[in-house]
């Protein structure tokens, strides 16, 4: 299964971090990654993607994509790369669709849950379930699932502040290139079997939803599956991600 590692330099860190205010849980949201590097992964196995996971710091990301044209390089922004001169651009790539692509091989499907504000989340095994009469073809097949970055956060006393809030299923697949048709086919199938909804946006606009976010599907797309940054009187406690 082929993926690409990202590390960020600037800022050094790209997950969401929670601070205390009193009583007053603070999110502040991940930082842009403007340089960085980014490595390929060729994992043999789904432990060796969960022992993956598990490492990842908070200056660190997941893309199921891979560059085109290496297997290692520095990551800058668009404007940053346009400003360097092109005998200088080797070995320098942008996290745009320009310089990435689906892999040829095997790869990670990624499913991404996250309830509306203010519902609580389904259980994993809802999830599990919901997924499985989606798309009855992936029932037998080896899935991760593991809580957002957002989730079960604790007070140093041990009150749970968050619970589970969004979470991923991530399914390997033979081949890379098939992953927006399957994504595709997921969407049709989640709103032909009764899982799509309308949610009105803040000016009003009908806004196509289901139990999955299709916006995803990216070979350039980062997935934050490192955990939080957490302040002072506060831990994260997702556990290990379980292989179903």
């Amino acid at each position: 299964m082929q993926m690409t590692h990202i590390t960020s330099e600037v800022p050094k860190r790209i997950t969401k971090h929670y601070e205390l205010d009193g009583e007053r849980l603070i999110k502040e949201p991940g930082g842009q990654m403007s340089v960085g590097v980014c490595t390929v992964r060729d994992l043999s196995s789904v432990e060796d993607f969960t022992n993956l996971l598990v490492g990842l710091k908070v200056n660190e990301a997941l893309v199921y994509g891979v560059p085109k044209w290496c297997s290692a390089a520095k990551i800058v922004t668009r404007k940053i790369f346009e400003q360097t001169a092109p005998e200088k651009q080797s070995g320098i790539i942008t996290r745009t669709n320009d310089h990435f692509e689906w892999p040829d091989g095997p790869a990670i499907f990624m499913i991404d849950i996250d309830p509306e504000e203010g519902q609580a989340a389904p259980s994993m095994d809802e999830s599990i379930s919901t997924m499985h009469a989606i798309c009855p073809e992936i029932r037998d097949a080896p899935k991760i699932w593991w809580p957002s970055s957002s989730s079960y956060i604790y007070r140093e006393d041990g009150t749970e502040l968050t619970g589970l809030r969004g979470q991923r299923i991530y399914v390997p697949v033979d081949d890379g290139r098939e992953i927006p048709r399957l994504a595709k086919t997921l969407w049709m199938r989640s709103w032909a079997r009764g899982f799509g909804y309308i949610r009105l946006g803040a000016s009003g606009q009908r806004l196509k939803r289901s139990v999955f976010d299709d916006a995803v599907y990216q070979p350039s797309r980062l997935d934050f599956a490192a955990g939080a940054s957490t302040g002072a009187g506060l831990y994260q406690k997702r556990g290990q991600p379980v292989v179903i």
